[in-house]
């Protein structure tokens, strides 16, 4: 009676086409499901007399046979039930003396196949004992299990249910938190609720309301082995949805941030940061005709209030701060307040949002942004709505101050331009096997570096993996020194005089981080040379210092800092620490996992030290962990990560960012936190 593999309970009022009976059943076809079984009785005069109970433990006699349904035939003994259960089943359903018992699946999901609850009648005469069960069900005196929590769950909670139903049932929550965003339409602004969330040992319970209160979605977060699980949901009922975790579940820790300011798009990423001003980029997150829009704005460092915006709706949006913290060249390839296509280049002043000056292209061109000292650098090229790379492309230079154009010159469609921060000294461009560094004034060659060895393919472009190094964006990048793949040899180049500093030789399909001036961290294919196709991998830390590889492990490193001569990282998506002297592993957070599980999914953003702890995105949480032994601390309360397609480069820089005593965090709900790094900690401790 437990394998009754129901999966679909239907909707109130959905209408039924006959197709088939046997026995006791009734057969419907469904266009998305198959065919689908449901007892007679159901649909049966009858059944409209039932009535539900509260809820109530009935205590049934050794011989009382659970039947499918009021006087059916199909019946399973109680013996039926293992010895490690309660004799006691919760009784939610009464028709004259038959009693509705709830009886939970043997498992409750097999692969991406979710099962219910059902609900089994008893006679009367087999009940010895009836007794209410005691509500709160998750109160911090409940004594129920959590299988019979879920089935009275999964069969009492409805959408539209309101708060005084659910805190009757279920208690006050452990904590409160900002939804996710509770909008289905694609393009709509951003709807939130409130989450209450409820947290036992053994599994975490989140009931998510809308803004007047109404019940909309449910969670549950339970323990696995081997494999993760996440959004499992059974019929049509993906508002109520579950995930299988392998990592442990982290107590929610409620630290106060000195101010949280609301976005109005779903993640948020630190881009830059003046002395009064922080610049942030919003994103719906959505790819491939499901992206709406973009936008980016300034909000005060010291009080959070959010000074100006610029939307960018589903265009391209590129924005680059000035060095001084002061300006920002902001280009947009579209206005959705116009609905137009004008690829509009812009030196925006950080501090109140004026435009210091302004271009505007129209729509027969594509185009491209980018900048260097005291310079913009922009590429055009003719939209034919065809892949033609027969018509060149053209460079221009403009004066960062007044916008003037400096000089052009036609390019091949297939050069790329190298440039990451406004301070780069010259104009860096790539062409087949040559690397060219243009002078910002006159567009003279001030140096260039000849390719050795086959092309390899360009990892810096590579939109799902966050390679080189991670920007500071504080700081900003570095316009000095930087990696540049030329041919199948990375080079260490000084970026005023070309000269190399450094080299790795590459074997195709590998990546690698930056993680100081001393380390890369190399991520090696074992069984293919096509990094995607790869199955197989073993990392590499390469020392600059001694120009060979230090030590390697098998797996996939990512997501590296390296702090007190400790690396910390992800393997495979577990975190992890490593002595980078002796390649010694440390520790790695507990978890169940299969061996041959990558779990690097969970793994966005990037490590934050923090004295004694680590701050890690990972899934939905921003976990805290115990620096010296990956210990999960806890989650930090209201900060909801996750994980947007396409942004690799935006969730490694721009999630989580400490600069001196402040902590900056961003969101998957529009939520951007400060938090003063001592009082953070000293909560922790």
């Amino acid at each position: 009676m437990h394998r009754l593999n129901v999966s679909y309970f239907g909707q109130s009022g959905e209408k039924i086409t006959v197709k088939s009976l046997s026995g006791e059943m009734l057969s419907f076809q469904t266009y998305d499901k198959g065919t689908l079984w449901i007892p007679l009785w159901y649909v049966s005069e009858a059944s409209a007399k039932a009535v539900s109970l509260a809820m109530q433990y009935v205590t049934l006699r050794p011989t009382a046979k659970l039947s499918l349904a009021p006087s059916s035939s199909v019946q399973w003994n109680q013996a039926d039930k293992a010895a490690s259960e309660s004799s006691q089943m919760v009784a939610m359903a009464k028709w004259n003396d038959w009693y509705g018992v709830v009886v939970a699946p043997s498992v409750w999901h097999e692969g991406y196949e979710v099962y219910r609850p059902t609900l089994l009648w008893v006679r009367d005469k087999d009940v010895t004992g009836v007794t209410p069960v005691p509500t709160p069900l998750l109160g911090t005196d409940s004594q129920a299990s959590l299988d019979t929590i879920r089935g009275i769950t999964e069969l009492s909670l409805k959408l539209g249910d309101d708060k005084k139903t659910v805190e009757k049932l279920l208690g006050a929550p452990t904590f409160t938190e900002t939804s996710e965003d509770l909008q289905t339409v694609g393009g709509d602004p951003m709807i939130l609720g409130e989450a209450w969330r409820y947290e036992r040992k053994d599994a975490h319970y989140i009931v998510t309301f809308s803004p007047s209160g109404k019940l909309v979605r449910t969670h549950w977060i339970i323990p696995a082995e081997e494999e993760p699980w996440n959004r499992l949901y059974a019929g049509d009922d993906y508002l109520f949805s579950q995930d299988y975790s392998v990592t442990p579940l982290p107590q929610t820790l409620d630290i106060k941030p000195e101010w949280r300011n609301q976005g109005t798009l779903g993640f948020t990423y630190l881009l830059g940061a003046g002395t009064d001003t922080l610049l942030i980029k919003g994103d719906d997150g959505g790819f491939s005709g499901m992206h709406y829009a973009s936008s980016l704005y300034a909000v005060g460092r010291s009080d959070g209030e959010t000074r100006w915006q610029v939307d960018a709706g589903f265009g391209v949006l590129n924005a680059v701060p000035e060095s001084s913290g002061d300006y920002a060249y902001v280009f947009t390839s579209y206005n959705p307040a116009e609905q137009k296509y004008v690829n509009q280049i812009r030196r925006i002043r950080m501090s109140d949002g004026k435009t210091m000056w302004e271009q505007k292209s129209g729509d027969e061109n594509q185009m491209g942004m980018w900048a260097a000292k005291n310079s913009v650098i922009l590429v055009t090229w003719k939209d034919t709505g065809e892949e033609d790379t027969s018509f060149p492309s053209v460079l221009s230079v403009l004066d960062s101050e007044t916008g003037k154009e400096r000089w052009r010159r036609d390019i091949t469609r297939e050069a790329q331009i190298l440039n990451q921060g406004s301070d780069d000294p010259y104009v860096l461009i790539r062409d087949q096997n040559k690397l060219e560094a243009l002078n910002l004034t006159t567009g003279q060659t001030a140096w260039q570096v000849k390719a050795e060895g086959d092309p390899t393919g360009e990892p810096s472009f590579d939109p799902y993996f966050a390679g080189g190094p991670q920007i500071d964006p504080f700081a900003g990048p570095d316009s000095d020194k930087r990696w540049i793949l030329m041919g199948d040899v990375w080079r260490l180049l000084e970026l005023k005089t070309g000269a190399v500093h450094g080299e790795y030789k590459s074997s195709p399909g590998e990546r690698f981080e930056v993680l100081n001036e001393q380390y890369l961290l190399v991520q090696h294919p074992l069984d293919n040379s096509d990094y995607w196709s790869a199955t197989q991998f073993e990392t590499r830390l390469y020392d600059f210092a001694t120009k060979k590889t230090k030590f390697t492990f098998p797996g996939k490193g990512s997501k590296g800092t390296v702090h007190n001569g400790t690396l910390y990282l992800a393997v495979n998506g577990i975190p992890a620490a490593i002595d980078t002297n002796t390649g010694t592993f440390l520790w790695r957070m507990s978890n169940t996992a299969a061996k041959d599980q990558d779990l690097s999914r969970y793994t966005a953003g990037s490590f934050a030290v923090l004295d004694d702890i680590l701050l890690f995105p990972y899934g939905s949480d921003l976990l805290i962990l115990g620096k010296h032994d990956g210990s999960v601390i806890g989650r930090l309360r209201d900060a909801r990560t996750g994980y947007a397609e396409l942004r690799e480069l935006d969730h490694r820089n721009g999630t989580v960012n400490r600069h001196g005593d402040e902590l900056y965090i961003g969101t998957a709900n529009g939520g951007f936190f400060r938090y003063d790094v001592g009082a953070f900690t000293a909560v922790v401790q």
